[in-house]
């Protein structure tokens, strides 16, 4: 009897040892307090997990006794990590775990550029993002224009190609920017004529994310998109209704105010974006020349989106600017003296179709863009008209592991000048293309795309784009992508060395003009994880590309036209970043090295203006919902100027602040903190200025102010 009560003890002990126990709760999101289904809970250490039902919801069991750590995450969330004692006090009460959104999970963002409709993660091309918060951030340090946003990306420099009225163009791996295909919603709608002064005049308001791919992308896009290309992806309509009104004032005289108001219903949307911008004559370094003209501009898009059994979006753009730099006296009193005006004028007009089918999708897109600018300067006036059609229908179809995109595009571009002289740079342009991608999923491991683009030129003949990639999954949070692709690019006389000029002499292309040509491609490894608490992101990519046919200036004279050069351009380089994260800090590292050079009769001439080293560097202290506080510094090395002289190094740094008070965001920024500025920008007497290449910041310390308020 003994024997059995000793046996009955021993038993029972042990059952008490392996007590088993539930745990019961709810997930939410911190902020709006909305129920987030599907997250994973989970006994750290342990393959013991379950994920909460539609109404956020868990149940975990076969929790043992003791101190146990509970892992909570979700998809764009931080996790949670929570310390529980077993058993708990009060077993049967559930517990609350509130997630707070990490804006630094971009790997699950949804990217339209690349036509899959595939999150990053997922995608064998590399894609960069610009998210929301990060852009409301760029709003809060230059709310008139997108030059800001995207030259404080690693790999993209926006090159200033005006002393006086600051116009500009952008580069990626220091490619002219004419090589980069500027989207709105995946329509070309900004280019040719407009493109020295575009990124100045697309208001980031209404911008939820900005998509960029760096390399080859002309299968897709066509022929302006060697270097890449950058998808403007604006906000759609919300259920809940968003108003956003922006007030903006800087110490440069300058002020900004806009409106954003969007809506939706069970069958239709709307948007509504309305902006203005006012710019006086600046001018800090006191040389009686303007480091930032004197500028008035409004621009209104309205869209509305009707839902049903397929999606159909309209969208408008009206913009209108005038731009007035120079000789301040000439250009605040109508004094005697050197003055350049720009006056320019855009309508567009986009239409949305897509209607889900079995096993797919059918997307017919078609847009018009009107642009008008007159350039006056005080010995020329150059004016007219650019008119540009795009019209796409494309097929999209899920083939088991594989996805099928299948399409024909039409395109025409046609610049009609003022000028009846038989060296006027008219020209009217016309393309047809049909196109093909297949993304294949080989593997959980491993996607292949590959794609084929065969377009025919009313004017230069007939091109084959063809371009593989590959996406490999060696490891969890490890990815490795390598592609590489052809392209080409259409002549056209409107590059930068014309807008540098003011358009001053610009004739119709010389003789003889081929279209140019290229190979590219290039490597990259991503790799995030979470050390001890620390969030570490990083990514390395390579890349090169060899471009044919190069067109190049030649002076005639007072007369510049551009001719097939000899030899070719070769940009190469590596980007390196780093991003870490801890709680509310964040830090962003980067890196840029570019070899960037024409070779021709077998010397290697440097690209001038472009920097073979930059570094970026950001550091912010962020409050998910309520505000940031960020320090960002910038440095760029030396750069070769057309003469073949070396400008010295510089460094940009700037301070930005935003906080939200229910529904009123202030913010503050202190931009250009060393009030770093290039000397020297004009020479010469005030009725005939001469002008130095720009290749660096020309306005200086800046401090801007302003709120955004949500009505």
């Amino acid at each position: 009897m003994r024997t059995i009560l000793l046996l009955a003890l021993l038993l029972f002990g042990a059952s008490g040892v392996n007590a088993q126990h539930t745990l019961r709760g709810l997930v939410t999101d911190e902020h709006e307090g909305t129920p987030l289904p599907g997250a994973n809970v989970v006994l750290d250490g342990t393959p013991t997990g379950t994920t909460t039902d539609d109404d956020g919801r868990f149940v975990l069991t076969g929790i043992p006794d003791g101190p146990q750590v509970i892992v909570v995450s979700f998809v764009g969330y931080r996790s949670a990590r929570l310390a529980l004692v077993f058993p708990r006090p009060s077993p049967d009460e559930p517990i609350d775990v509130a997630l707070e959104e990490d804006e630094e999970e971009l790997e699950e963002a949804f990217v339209a550029a690349t036509r899959t409709g595939r999150t990053i993660a997922d995608t064998p091309t590399r894609v960069e993002t610009i998210g929301g918060e990060e852009i409301e951030e760029k709003i809060a340090m230059d709310p008139s224009g997108i030059s800001m946003l995207l030259n404080e990306s690693p790999g993209i420099v926006v090159q200033q190609t005006s002393a006086v009225s600051v116009g500009s163009a952008f580069r990626i791996q220091g490619l002219d920017g004419r090589y980069t295909q500027l989207l709105r919603d995946g329509f070309p709608l900004f280019g040719g004529l407009g493109s020295g002064l575009s990124l100045l005049q697309i208001p980031p308001l209404d911008l939820a994310q900005v998509e960029v791919i760096k390399g080859p992308a002309s299968t897709l896009y066509g022929g302006d998109a060697i270097a890449g290309l950058i998808n403007l992806v604006t906000k759609a309509p919300s259920e809940e209704g968003e108003r956003t009104l922006l007030l903006n004032a800087s110490s440069a005289a300058g002020l900004d105010a806009g409106a954003w108001i969007s809506g939706r219903n069970e069958r239709t949307g709307h948007t509504l974006l309305v902006t203005g911008s006012g710019q006086r004559a600046y001018d800090p370094d006191g040389d009686d020349f303007t480091n930032l003209p004197a500028v008035r501009r409004l621009t209104v898009v309205p869209t509305w989106v009707r839902y049903g059994a397929g999606t159909l979006t309209l969208s408008a753009t009206g913009a209108v600017e005038s731009r007035s730099g120079g000789y301040v006296p000439a250009v605040q009193d109508d004094k005697t003296g050197y003055r350049e005006r720009n006056e320019s004028g855009r309508l567009a007009a986009s239409a949305r179709y897509e209607r889900e089918t079995a096993g797919g999708s059918w997307i017919a897109k078609s847009s018009v863009s009107l642009y008008h600018r007159v350039v006056q300067v005080p010995d020329a006036r150059f004016s007219g008209r650019q008119t540009a059609s795009y019209s796409e229908l494309t097929r999209v179809r899920e083939l088991g592991a594989h996805q099928v995109i299948a399409g024909v595009d039409v395109r025409s571009d046609r610049f009609d000048s003022g000028d009846d002289s038989d060296a006027r740079p008219d020209f009217a342009y016309t393309s047809a293309a049909v196109f093909g991608q297949d993304t294949w999923d080989v593997h959980e491991r491993l996607t292949l795309e590959g794609g084929l683009r065969l377009e025919t030129h009313s004017e230069f003949g007939t091109f084959v784009l063809p371009r593989l990639n590959v996406l490999v999954r060696p490891a969890a949070g490890l990815s490795l992508r390598a592609g590489a692709g052809l392209g080409y690019k259409a002549p056209s006389p409107f590059l930068e060395e014309a807008e540098i000029r003011a358009f001053r002499g610009v004739t119709e292309l010389g003789p003889g003009v081929d279209a140019e040509r290229s190979q590219g491609g290039g490597l990259d490894l991503n790799w995030s994880t979470v050390l001890g608490g620390l969030g570490v992101s990083f990514n390395q990519a390579i890349y090169a590309t060899r471009l044919d046919h190069p067109l190049v200036p030649v002076e005639d004279g007072a007369l510049l036209r551009f001719e097939t050069g000899t030899g070719y351009v070769r940009s190469q380089g590596a980007e390196t970043t780093l991003k870490l994260s801890a709680g509310d800090l964040k830090l962003f590292l980067g890196y840029v090295l570019l070899d960037a050079d024409r070779v021709a009769s077998g010397a290697d001439i440097p690209l001038a203006l472009a920097s073979r080293h930059r570094t970026y560097t950001v550091l912010v202290w962020e409050r998910h919902g309520k505000g940031r506080i960020g320090w960002e510094a910038y440095w760029a090395g030396s750069q070769v100027l057309p003469d073949g002289t070396e400008t010295p190094d510089y460094l940009v740094t700037g301070i930005m602040a935003q906080w939200r008070f229910g529904p009123v965001r202030p913010f503050l920024n202190l931009e250009n903190l060393l009030d770093t500025r290039q000397e020297s920008l004009v020479a010469g007497a005030p009725v005939s200025p001469v002008f130095a290449p720009i290749w660096g910041p020309t306005d200086g310390f800046i401090v801007n102010a302003g709120v955004l308020v949500d009505w």
